[in-house]
């Protein structure tokens, strides 16, 4: 009993957020719509501060499966930031959309529940129920919009697929567990002997749970639903698909790939080394060829997955740049799509050519979208700079140079697309003098942040990578060595 009462202590920062999604059903339940996306608000802050809180200075394990010290508040905090950022965009989008629907609210914060589930598991079993519980609400989220034909496809093709690719992490996860008896990685990890004794099941195991994860992750091949569901998705939902659920899918197959280091190295890190140099060739090459902007943040989506697959293969270094890229990625891509979001009502589709002459009918959305458009291209000083530059050095350190210098010529191709939609805002000519975008400061007031975020951290990169490097030299100081 005592154990329970320390592990349901040490479990308080997620117990409280799930404390939140219940009352957001209830105030939902009676029509006290109003207070939803500020309840929902409160409740990220508040279970980011808890987990802050007093925190463990080393790895403490709630129900033998959830990671509560080291990293894992920092990993909490950034989740809960992808939900509070989202929430700057979605009511304003929801009600130009003349679809206000309530219920999200509350997904939205189950689903960033599943997401801490996942990146803070040390056992696989907690890795898939995490797993679920976030894949559930995204489902939701995809298929929206009911009468909306692209809303429907988007999520019956996200769930048909996303079902297989969790059928397959299962399928590896059993197997795992048939080899060593247990699912908790530490144990997973001490059973080197006898993983090597069946080294088929054991690489057939693996590569299952990698598909698993490279599904989540749209990596490629495990990419095709990637533009058609973030097509269909409302715009905010769809950024924070494509930030906060991939921030939760890297941290978690980072941290296996670490655990199940002592074997198969070589075998591992080609697949992932070859893996990550096909989704960065394929998403930049692809996106550059898009004219339609949400497909083409789409494609390079993809693009920014294989630069963080890269970070995984650095070993130790490289998985503190994938954390610091994709807290940098969130912040860059949810601003992204919410200003997207913000001038779609008046857009039957978001081709580029909608927005020529953005720079005048609208600058201030303009020019925020500029800034996470070159902070995503990688431009100094901006914090996507810094994101990429990470990745790249760790790489490098890690003697994997070549292909750190595919992901550094690959990302001249970014830069040639991103700029290439700034160059429409301000340079295209349009015949329409005016754009109706919004008079709500939320959302205007989110931009403002995030941009702000950019270049501090883009000037300042030390504010998050020291607590990162500190947070995480206390709980994998011993797991150092290069996975290969």
């Amino acid at each position: 009993m005592e154990g329970i009462l320390h592990s349901t202590t040490l479990a308080i920062p997620v117990l409280f957020l799930l404390v939140v999604g219940l009352g957001l059903m209830l105030f939902d339940s009676f029509k006290v719509k109003s207070v939803l996306p500020w309840l929902a608000g409160l409740g990220f802050i508040g279970s980011a501060a808890l987990a802050y809180m007093a925190p463990p200075a080393e790895s403490t394990i709630a129900f033998n499966m959830l990671e509560t010290g080291g990293i894992a508040p920092m990993v909490h905090a950034f989740l809960c930031l992808s939900g509070l950022f989202t929430l700057f965009f979605l009511p304003d989008y929801l009600n130009r959309q003349e679809k206000p629907i309530s219920d999200v609210y509350a997904l939205l914060v189950f689903s960033v529940i599943g997401m801490i589930l996942m990146a803070n598991a040390t056992n696989l079993l907690m890795i898939f129920i995490g797993l679920e519980t976030m894949s559930i609400c995204l489902y939701i989220f995809a298929a929206l919009f009911k009468k909306d034909e692209r809303s429907n496809e988007a999520g019956l093709k996200y769930f048909l697929l996303g079902a297989f690719a969790s059928a397959f992490l299962l399928f590896g996860i059993s197997l795992l567990y048939g080899l060593t008896g247990s699912t908790n990685l530490d144990i997973i990890a001490s059973k080197g002997n006898e993983l090597a004794a069946n080294s088929a099941i054991f690489y057939a195991s693996a590569g299952l749970i990698l598909v698993g994860f490279l599904f989540k992750v749209s990596a490629f091949p495990f990419h095709n639903w990637t533009p058609d569901v973030y097509t269909g998705t409302p715009t905010p939902l769809a950024g924070f698909m494509a930030t906060g659920s991939k921030m939760a899918s890297f941290i978690a197959l980072g941290i296996v790939m670490m655990k199940m280091n002592f074997v198969g190295e070589d075998k591992i890190f080609y697949l992932v080394a070859i893996v990550a140099l096909f989704t960065m060739v394929y998403g930049n090459i692809v996106a550059a060829r898009q004219t339609n902007l949400k497909r083409m943040l789409a494609y390079s989506s993809i693009a920014h997955t294989g630069y963080v697959l890269l970070g995984l293969c650095a070993g130790a270094e490289g998985f503190t740049a994938v954390i610091f890229y994709m807290f940098i990625y969130t912040l860059m891509n949810i601003g992204a799509f919410g200003l997207v979001g913000m001038a779609e009502k008046q857009f039957e589709d978001t081709d580029n050519v909608n927005w020529k002459g953005m720079g005048f009918k609208a600058p201030y959305l303009a020019i925020g979208l500029s800034i996470f458009l070159l902070s995503l291209a990688g431009i100094p000083p901006l914090a996507g700079f810094m994101g990429k530059y990470q990745v790249f050095i760790s790489a490098i350190r890690a003697e994997i140079i070549w292909l750190a210098v595919i992901g550094i010529l690959t990302s001249v191709i970014g830069a040639y697309y991103y700029i290439g939609i700034i160059s429409v805002m301000f340079f295209g000519k349009d015949e329409k003098s005016e754009l109706e975008t919004t008079s709500n400061m939320l959302p205007l007031t989110g931009a403002a942040i995030l941009v702000v975020l950019i270049l501090l951290f883009g000037l300042y990169p030390s504010l998050i990578l020291g607590p990162i490097d500190a947070a995480f030299d206390s709980v994998y100081s011993t797991t150092t060595t290069v996975m290969r």
